[in-house]
C-alpha cells in the first residue's frame, strides 16, 4: 500500500544509478518538474529513460549528466522548438537515442503491465526501427499473419505528477481527463515501483466522496509526495496552464 511521503529525498531514494526511469505526462503537460529537478540535483548517474514525449524532464536530467539512454516516440519542446540538449547528446554519442514508435512503446508496456513474454502486433511492420531495435517476428497460429513480438518493458521506478490522492496514495483525476493520461496509467502499472507527486493531498473521507476520479489505486502506488505546482512550468490541469514565457526562457537558455 502506497504512503505519503514526508520529502522528496524519502520519495526519491529508490531511483539509483543504472535505473530504468519511467516519467509520466506527455510533453508540456504534467510533467513530474519537481521531482526531475531533485534528481537532476542528487547526482544520480546512468539513467535509462522511458517517457512516451519527452520535453523538459528529459532535457533537466540530460543536462545533469545523469542519463545513458532514452526510450520515446518524441522529445522536443513542442511550439517552442527542438528540444536542444537532447539533440546535443545523442548526435555527439553521450546517450543512446532508442527512439521508439507510438504503438512499439505502448505494446512493450503493456506486455509488461499484463506480465506476458510479448505484445503481438502489427505496428512497425516494415520500418526500418525493427532493425535497430533487433525485435522479431512471429506466426499468428490461427491465420499464419506475420505479427511483430513486442518484448515487454518494465520500468524500475515510474514517476507521475497528477491531480490529487490520499496519504494511502489513491490517485484521482480532474473530472476533464485527457485521454493521454491512459499513457501515464500504463506507465505506472508496467513499473516496479511508482512515485506520484500531486497538487493536492486530501484526507481519504474527501476522495472517497468522488470515488469514480480515482484511477490508480493504493496497491498500485509505493509514495505520494504533496508538491504544489510540481509540474511546472508544464501544464497540470484544472491548476494551471503551461507557462508560455518560462518554456520560451528554458528554450532559449538550453540553446
Amino acid at each position: 500500500m502506497g504512503r505519503a511521503a514526508q520529502s522528496l529525498d524519502q520519495a526519491l531514494a529508490g531511483v539509483s544509478d543504472g535505473c530504468v526511469l519511467a516519467i509520466g505526462g506527455t510533453m508540456l503537460s504534467r510533467k513530474p518538474m519537481a521531482a526531475v529537478r531533485h534528481l537532476a540535483a542528487s547526482g544520480v548517474r546512468d539513467l535509462e529513460l522511458v517517457t512516451f514525449t519527452g520535453s523538459l524532464d528529459v532535457e533537466e536530467l540530460i543536462r545533469a549528466a545523469s542519463v545513458r539512454r532514452v526510450r520515446s516516440s518524441y522529445v522536443g519542446l513542442g511550439p517552442y522548438g527542438r528540444a536542444p540538449a537532447f539533440c546535443a547528446a545523442a548526435e555527439s554519442g553521450a546517450i543512446e537515442d532508442r527512439e521508439e514508435s507510438e504503438w512499439m512503446l505502448l505494446g512493450r508496456l503493456r506486455a509488461a503491465a499484463a506480465g506476458l513474454a510479448f505484445m503481438p502486433t502489427r505496428a512497425a511492420l516494415g520500418s526500418d526501427l525493427l532493425a535497430d531495435a533487433g525485435l522479431r517476428t512471429v506466426r499468428d497460429p490461427y491465420t499464419n499473419v506475420e505479427l511483430l513480438a513486442l518484448p515487454p518493458l518494465r520500468p524500475d521506478v515510474c514517476l507521475l505528477h497528477a491531480w490529487r490522492a490520499d496519504h494511502d496514495g489513491n490517485v484521482q483525476l480532474p473530472p476533464l481527463r485527457e485521454h493521454l493520461w491512459d499513457v501515464d496509467l500504463l506507465l505506472a502499472r508496467a513499473s516496479r515501483s511508482v512515485i506520484v507527486t500531486v497538487e493536492h493531498l486530501i484526507d481519504g473521507q474527501e476522495l472517497a466522496r468522488e470515488p469514480e476520479h480515482t484511477v490508480l489505486h493504493a496497491f498500485e502506488v509505493d509514495w505520494v509526495l504533496a508538491a504544489p505546482g510540481g509540474a511546472a512550468p508544464t501544464a497540470s490541469a484544472p491548476d494551471y496552464e503551461a507557462d508560455a514565457a518560462a518554456l520560451r526562457e528554458a528554450a532559449t537558455a538550453a540553446a
